[in-house]
């Protein structure tokens, strides 16, 4: 594996601990396109830099994993002007009997899964990862990409398995392959990177 201009072989991995959490080795994938004729990847990471070339035989391992976002919606309660059941008898002809006023909730949350796929490398002790729904498929995948995060996702994964063959695949990518249930998701982005980095 090579970069121009250099080898990134021998970069040495900082760890960033904050809050007392301790963040394995790891680097954003900011585009990666696929050189089938020299088996080759050519990749740019997000935080910028010269762009690296990975040779087929470079891809140690491939790991991918839903991981679960909630999110919370702050609701404010609506007030309405209260109605008596008289009022009502007076509007309609019927009695009606009238429900007592009751605080509902004022949130509303919501849980989502978005996906993570990650790169080990040879002789490079950092983690190569990217986040399907801001990773941009149409650059990597050409014509073959679809505005649907999920059928990019899985085409994605059919090209890093067939650019490297013999890279261990775990669940997540033996699955998508086959079209079965997805293994279960993690808590966070942390989460799936220390399981990665066992």
């Amino acid at each position: 594996m090579q970069s121009e201009g250099g080898s990134v072989d021998d970069r040495v991995p900082v760890k960033d601990e904050e809050f007392g959490v301790l963040m394995p080795p790891n680097a954003r994938i900011g585009t990666m396109t696929f050189d089938d004729t020299s088996r080759q990847l050519h990749v740019q990471l997000a935080d910028g830099g010269e762009e690296r070339i990975v040779q087929a035989n470079d891809v140690r391992a491939l790991h991918g994993a839903r991981i679960r976002h909630v999110s919370v919606t702050a609701m404010p309660p609506k007030v309405k002007a209260p109605l008596n059941s008289a009022a009502v008898l007076v509007a309609t002809g019927l009695p009606l009997s009238m429900p007592s006023p009751r605080r509902g909730d004022t949130s509303i949350q919501k849980e989502e899964a978005y996906y993570a796929l990650a790169l080990r490398l040879d002789r490079l002790p950092e983690l190569w990862y990217l986040v399907a729904t801001s990773f941009n498929f149409r650059k990597a995948l050409g014509r073959h990409a679809t505005y649907s995060t999920e059928l990019n996702l899985r085409e994605f994964v059919k090209r890093l398995c067939a650019f490297a063959p013999d890279a261990v695949r775990d669940g997540f990518f033996t699955a998508t392959l086959a079209g079965s249930p997805l293994p279960p998701p993690v808590e966070s982005l942390l989460e799936f990177f220390r399981i990665v980095s066992r």
